[in-house]
């Protein structure tokens, strides 16, 4: 984060990271040092605003993140009977598919 200082009647902004300080620059006049630490931390929201974008951008190209939170509502709105029935049935439906990969294995050893 960053913020303005008066130190020593020096205009000072400091970077503070959560573990350290550093005084990154002296500047002319307290208002000018707060305009410059009030720019650099607007600069520093931007970033991780758009470094957030970009990652999401990342993971969900096609943008299905509106039909994924849906299927996950319709889920949590199912009752505790509808949601074992689910769940037995992708139980069931793992079960076939590793039954499917072992006979093709066993295929492929002969």
């Amino acid at each position: 984060m960053y913020y303005s200082i008066v130190h020593n009647s020096r205009y000072c902004v400091v970077l503070r990271d959560g573990v350290a300080e550093a005084l990154i620059m002296e500047l002319p006049t307290e208002a000018l040092a707060d305009e410059v630490a009030f720019q650099l931390q607007i600069a520093w929201y931007d970033g991780e605003s758009c470094g957030k974008d970009k990652m999401k951008k990342q993971l969900d190209p096609d943008g299905y993140h509106l039909e994924i939170s849906n299927a996950i509502k319709h889920i949590k709105n199912k009752s505790q009977r509808e949601r074992k029935q689910h769940h037995d049935d992708m139980e069931e439906q793992r079960r076939s598919q590793q039954k499917e990969v072992r006979q093709q294995v066993l295929r492929l050893k002969r």
